[in-house]
């Protein structure tokens, strides 16, 4: 109420009404590591509040969300610390300390709901493409790129039920192995959607369900996995191009001109009545280049694309074009290894794909905090390290934390400032040999479960072992 009590004196001092202490635990988790106060303006904290009226629990949605995003952000970074860093914000905000279990923390994660975590995913989709300019365009349009690699997982009786194992691997001896496609921006690096299921299902069969998130007009750029007839006339059906690598078991021969690729008869995977909509010939062309780079391993490659106007898309801007695919390995590289996405950690598959979907935010709300500092500068995303970026994100968060919410904005161009800085160095078509130096440690491999290993070294068990030892 702004009425005072008395004339002449403020309504501030009125007084507010008290937090429950639900509502002050909430507040502080909206700071929560300072990884909230530093990305509030990619995932406002109303998404994290939780339903109205729910009741109070010593891990709230908006502290597990916070947590787990830290947890992923930081590589190997177990239950255990996650639980730590929640006991030592709470011991900062001179709150209750929770219970160092990770047994709470993790019935607590297993209630993040999937629902909110796709809609965080969505507000970022939607932060950049609020934010995109003509300079992440390509010949003005557009242009996603596909691909597809494998993650593995604990090997646990779960997870093998559902995702299984991967071709050549014995029972307790490997990892399940899940396939997951994804579809990226080729400007911006952001993942606009991805698509999981087993190892054993084809990436062109699994790209299909990523149609729905390629908008018309724009380009898709693949490599020759994906040079399928129907899914390139469902791309065109749509109105949306494609330039994919032409698969060398294909017979096209025919370059420089314009084909019609006639329909072929209906797939497995296909049903009927979608395959019968489709054209039965689709306008294609195909180019021809030659690459002359040192160190990469074919010398020439066969493009098919939809854009049939040779005087807009000339084939050298196919070619260059082409060249710029390279990019969504280094996408991948960036969320596999410098995230850890390519080996999870949960040990059930309930929580397989939540962990890929946070993967996913974070891996967005890096390239989020490069973009901005991208267009703070007017650099090139391409000259910005996303490592350096995470390192910088994770040493600086805490910051945000210790200092007063009115120099939040200070600290933030400070920090845009620092990445923009830190800029890689220009290396056109750098190659390097594809051998490691560094030797592997000289263990067998496991042929074997662990568990008949262990019968066979110590016949007698464990205290066949202990009897060995005497005291001299």
């Amino acid at each position: 109420m702004k009425t005072s009590y008395l004339p002449g004196f403020s309504h501030r001092l009125s007084g507010s009404r008290s937090k429950s202490a639900a509502a002050a635990l909430g507040d502080s988790a909206k700071q929560l590591g300072g990884l909230a106060a530093l990305c509030e303006r990619f995932i406002p904290a109303e998404l994290l509040s939780g339903a109205p009226g729910s009741r109070w629990r010593c891990f709230p949605q908006s502290v597990v969300f916070w947590a787990f995003l830290s947890q992923v952000l930081t590589r190997n970074s177990s239950c255990r610390e996650a639980v730590r860093r929640v006991q030592a914000w709470c011991a900062a905000a001179g709150r209750t300390i929770p219970d160092s279990g990770t047994a709470g923390y993790c019935m607590a994660r297993a209630r993040l709901p999937l629902a909110l975590l796709t809609q965080v995913f969505e507000r970022l989709g939607e932060w950049f493409e609020a934010r995109s300019s003509r300079d992440h365009l390509w010949c003005g349009r557009s242009v996603k790129v596909i691909d597809g690699t494998g993650v593995s997982m604990p090997d646990t009786a779960a997870n093998r039920q559902r995702w299984r194992y991967a071709p050549n691997q014995k029972k307790g001896c490997g990892f399940p192995t899940a396939h997951l496609v994804g579809l990226f921006c080729l400007g911006t690096g952001r993942l606009v959607r991805f698509a999981l299921d087993s190892f054993k299902r084809h990436e062109l069969s699994m790209a299909r369900t990523l149609i729905g998130w390629i908008q018309p007009g724009e380009v898709i750029l693949a490599d020759r996995g994906l040079c399928g007839w129907g899914f390139l006339a469902l791309l065109q059906r749509k109105g949306v191009d494609v330039v994919v690598r032409v698969d060398g078991r294909r017979n096209l021969v025919r370059t420089g001109s314009r084909m019609q690729w006639p329909k072929p008869a209906l797939l497995e995977s296909w049903g009927k009545c979608l395959w019968n909509e489709l054209p039965p010939l689709l306008d294609i062309r195909l180019a021809r280049f030659h690459v002359v780079v040192p160190g990469f391993r074919t010398e020439t490659i066969i493009l098919a694309s939809t854009l049939l106007d040779r005087v807009l898309y000339s084939d050298q801007a196919l070619a260059e074009l082409y060249l710029r695919r390279w990019r969504v390995e280094l996408f991948m590289r960036d969320i596999k290894v410098t995230m850890g996405l390519d080996i999870l950690r949960c040990q059930s598959p309930e929580l397989i794909e939540p962990e890929i979907w946070m993967q996913a935010i974070d891996h967005n709300l890096v390239r989020a905090i490069m973009f901005d500092a991208s267009l703070s500068e007017g650099l090139s995303l391409d000259r910005l390290s996303f490592k350096g970026t995470v390192d910088t994100l994770r040493n600086w968060a805490p910051l945000f934390l210790a200092v007063c919410p009115r120099k939040h904005k200070s600290h933030r161009a400070a920090l845009l400032d620092l990445l923009a800085d830190d800029r890689l160095p220009c290396r056109p078509n750098r190659f390097e040999p594809r051998a490691r130096k560094r030797r592997p440690k000289q263990y067998p491999l496991l042929t074997e479960p662990r568990r008949r290993l262990r019968r066979q070294i110590a016949p007698g068990g464990p205290s066949r072992i202990l009897t060995t030892f005497h005291l001299i």
